[in-house]
């Protein structure tokens, strides 16, 4: 793959998708990085705090998370040798706390605690006043006492709270706006961006390769479904070319976020996905997050087998809940079931694909699984959607006739899958760790100038402003070969 060549008024460095960096060890590797990417790390973290720290509700105060990052440092020290040198020498040359910037499922998982706490002070909001007026019917007058004014008023503010939140995440102003165009015309503001959707994806590796002496093929794949507001609108979304002495490491990463999909030079591939966990014991200690192990596991050249036994033997808990699907050509595809109360490893595959979303598959995790019911059924969904594509696909690869399944066709199956591919994926990546490619589709944002917008309402026979809403959401595609957004703010 090749890096972008960048755009008017933007540096080379910002508007790259491709960085590659050689490090004497792994620490030193670290310092190198952070030469390069530490504007665009910084830049992340900074969006992260604004939209988790500034953006009402709060879901996470200072205080938080630095003690987050503190017990994410001690637990990385504990239990992850090779990520402690990389995050030494990341420090080193960032010259900032480099563990704020490892908490993304953790701080995401304290906003969904935070979500269902408000939920049920309203539910409880909902029976108490229900309860009350359903009493004061049949019960003489001050036969009912009142309800305590300080529990109503807080849940009261926590309802005012959770309404403002979701206002700005879909960029719905509190109050209608008006704003003027060119010709004095009234502009309506954009409508609320579509709901983020949520990652899915499959690993597979053939029967092949175990006995007969030839190579097995691998193939690991998954779409990354990102918030666009809290990702830059995947402006910064790059791949990362990491080179030691020990191996190569080659990730796509998300804003300069530190989180890492991709694959080594051992034949280990991982793919990561959000699963939400009801447990809080790993915030309150020292843990391990999901990105420091994912670090681990690749910087560490840990093949498939050496993965499964070290995750384990963590010394450590998980900090929050979280999913893994690995693959190597040498033993199979397997997903992992992350949380604080101990890892569950699923049944290795082997000629079978193994596919996920963000539902807990494995019977131990099912009890501490706390995403909402629709959550959950959205989920199943989206994985029985590509279980399907992938089943008929794998039937007709067995014709001789037919090309197998490779990192292209992968791209183009999540790309098409029912429900699998919405408005708020950010990226589809897929991964052949034999031949130790790195296949991304980035998504590009391209400026639009009027009367391009006219002529596609006129193809379309769509209304202007149904057009006009539909670029802001990012849900027409085009080629062009002009100089992509690379602002990280909304166009």
């Amino acid at each position: 793959m090749t890096a972008d060549s960048g755009q008017d008024g933007v540096a080379e460095e910002e508007a790259s998708r491709e960085f590659l960096v050689h490090g004497s060890d792994v620490r030193q590797l670290g310092v190198e990085l952070a030469k390069v990417y530490g504007a665009r790390a910084q830049a992340g973290l900074r969006r992260a705090k604004q939209y988790y720290m500034v953006m009402p509700p709060i879901s996470c105060t200072e205080a938080q998370w630095q003690s987050l990052s503190d017990n994410a440092r001690q637990g990385t020290r504990l239990c992850c040798p090779v990520a402690t040198s990389f995050f030494d020498g990341l420090e080193e040359g960032l010259g900032w706390n480099v563990y704020q910037a490892l908490l993304d499922f953790e701080i995401y998982t304290l906003e969904l605690q935070r979500q269902q706490r408000a939920k049920l002070n309203e539910s409880s909001s909902s029976d108490s006043e229900s309860s009350s007026t359903s009493s004061s019917s049949s019960s003489p007058a001050g036969a009912v006492g009142a309800l305590d004014p300080e529990i109503l008023e807080q849940a009261s503010a926590e309802l005012a709270r959770e309404r403002q939140k979701l206002q700005l995440e879909k960029l719905i102003p509190e109050e209608p706006c008006v704003a003027t165009g060119d010709d004095g015309q009234t502009v309506e503001p954009p409508t609320k961006l579509p709901k983020p959707g949520r990652c899915t994806g499959f690993a597979v590796v053939d029967a092949g390769g175990k006995c007969d002496g030839s190579v097995a093929r691998a193939l690991l794949a998954q779409t990354v479904d990102l918030p666009a507001v809290l990702y830059g609108y995947a402006d910064f979304d790059c791949v990362l070319r990491l080179v030691t002495p020990a191996g190569w490491v080659t990730v796509w990463d998300t804003d300069g976020r530190f989180c890492p999909i991709g694959l080594n030079s051992a034949g280990l591939s991982v793919g990561v996905f959000n699963l939400h966990d009801r447990h809080t014991d790993g915030f309150k200690q020292p843990a391990v997050t999901l990105q420091a192990l994912t670090w681990e596991l690749l910087l560490g050249q840990y093949s498939l087998a050496s993965a499964l036994a070290f995750i384990r033997s963590l010394a450590a808990p998980m900090m929050s809940g979280s999913a893994l699907l690995l693959a190597d050509a040498k033993l199979g595809a397997v997903t992992v079931e992350l949380n604080p109360s101990g890892p569950v490893v699923g049944e290795i595959q082997r000629g079978l694909p193994v596919v996920r979303a963000n539902h807990a598959l494995l019977e131990q995790s099912v009890a501490s699984f706390g995403a909402t019911k629709r959550s959950r059924r959205d989920s199943g969904k989206r994985q029985q959607a590509l279980s399907t594509l992938l089943a008929k696909h794998l039937d007709e690869a067995a014709d001789a006739s037919r090309p197998p399944l490779d990192a292209v066709t992968a791209l183009a199956m999540l790309r098409n899958a029912k429900k699998v591919k919405n408005r708020a994926t950010l990226a589809i990546i897929a991964m052949d760790p034999v031949r130790g490619e790195l296949h991304v589709e980035f998504r590009d944002r391209h400026p639009v100038e009027d009367q391009e917008s006219t002529r596609v309402a006129v193809q379309l026979g769509m209304a202007l402003k149904a057009v006009e809403q539909a670029l802001l959401r990012g849900a027409l595609e085009a080629t062009t070969d002009r100089p992509r957004l690379c602002s990280g703010a909304e166009a």
